[in-house]
């Protein structure tokens, strides 16, 4: 009976465990998405970039 026990205990706390960061990753996830910059203001910019075949920087388009 006691190893039953055992198992019983391991499965309830890899349960917690697996709860709580399960609920700290979305926490995590929430206030980075705070500080995120939406995509709109990146593409409304009008900038676009072109990569020089000599250095493969990426440069802004002097065509545009």
């Amino acid at each position: 009976m006691p190893p039953l026990l055992i198992a019983a205990a391991g499965l309830a706390g890899a349960a917690a465990l697996a709860r709580f960061m399960w609920r700290e990753s979305r926490r995590v996830s929430a206030r980075v998405d705070a500080f995120r910059v939406p995509r709109e203001t990146h593409e409304d910019t009008g900038i676009r970039l072109e990569r020089d075949p000599i250095t493969g920087a990426y440069r802004p388009r002097t065509d545009v």
